[in-house]
C-alpha cells in the first residue's frame, strides 16, 4: 500500500478533520535527499507538525532550524539544556512540579533517542511524502483515537499502555514513544502545544509507527463501517 493510499485510508475511515502527518527523523546526512530544503526560521517541532496536517506544508528542519530546545532533545537533535535537565524550567517556570527534584525524575524518565542520534527531521502531510516515515501523527478526538486502539487490538489482541506526562505531547509521546517502541502512544496533548501550536483542548495527538500503518489501513477497510454501524445502531 502506498503512502497516499495509506493517507486516504486514515482520512476516510477515521473521517479526520485535517491531513495524517509523516515523521522522518534522518539518522545520517547522506541519507537526507539533496532536493529539500530548509525551513528559513526556526519552529517548534509541534508547529510544524500541526502546520503539515491542518496547512499541507513540509519542513525539513536541522537542530539549529528547531526553536524549542525540548523538543530537539525529544527527538534525538541534541542533549538536554541544562535548564531542563536539571529540573530548573519545569519546577520553577512552568510551575509543573512541586520541587525541583520531582521534575528532574520527569525529564530523567522521558524516552528520548540518543542525542544526536538524529541529524535532521522532515515533516509533512503523509500523501505527500516521497519517503517512509518513521512515525504518522494524526491530530483527533478520543473516539478516532479509540478506533486506532481497536485496528491495533484487533490483529495484536492483548491491551494498550500509553506513556505520557501532559508534557511535550507531540515531541516525546507521539513521535519519540513510538519510534523506539514500535507501539502506538496517544497522549492528551500539552500546555505548550495548546499555547505555541494552537491545539485544541478537546483534541489528542496520536502517533502511529510506520511498521504499523500498513495492518491498520487493512483492518479499517474490512472493518471500521461495521463498527460505527453497530455502534449507532
Amino acid at each position: 500500500m502506498e503512502l497516499d493510499e495509506m493517507a486516504k485510508c486514515l482520512k476516510d475511515s477515521l473521517d479526520l478533520e485535517f491531513n495524517p502527518v509523516g515523521i522522518v527523523l534522518f539518522r545520517r546526512e547522506e541519507d537526507i535527499p539533496g532536493d529539500v530544503e530548509e525551513v528559513e526560521e526556526p519552529y517548534r517541532h509541534c508547529q510544524m507538525v500541526l502546520g503539515a496536517s491542518r496547512d499541507g506544508k513540509t519542513y525539513f528542519a536541522r537542530k539549529e532550524t528547531h526553536s524549542c530546545k525540548g523538543g530537539a532533545t525529544g527527538l534525538g537533535l541534541i542533549d538536554w539544556p541544562p535548564n531542563i535537565s536539571s529540573g530548573n524550567l519545569y519546577r520553577s517556570k512552568l510551575n509543573k512540579n512541586i520541587t525541583q527534584g520531582v521534575a528532574r525524575r520527569v525529564v530523567a524518565k522521558m524516552p528520548c533517542p540518543a542525542p544526536g542520534s538524529t541529524v535532521a527531521t522532515l515533516i509533512g502531510p503523509l500523501k505527500d511524502l516521497k519517503i517512509t516515515p518513521d512515525v504518522i501523527i494524526f491530530i483527533g478526538t478520543p473516539f478516532q483515537a479509540r478506533r486506532i486502539s481497536q485496528a491495533v487490538v484487533y490483529k495484536q489482541g492483548g491491551r494498550l499502555s500509553f506513556n505520557s506526562a501532559g508534557i511535550q505531547s507531540f515531541c516525546v509521546d507521539a513521535t519519540a514513544v513510538p519510534y523506539l517502541t514500535g507501539n502506538i502512544n496517544i497522549s492528551m496533548g500539552c500546555d505548550g502545544a495548546a499555547k505555541n501550536a494552537g491545539l485544541k483542548d478537546d483534541e489528542v495527538v496520536v502517533g502511529i509507527p510506520f511498521e504499523l500503518l500498513e495492518d491498520i489501513c487493512t483492518v479499517f477497510n474490512e472493518r471500521h463501517e461495521g463498527w460505527d454501524t453497530w455502534m449507532r445502531s
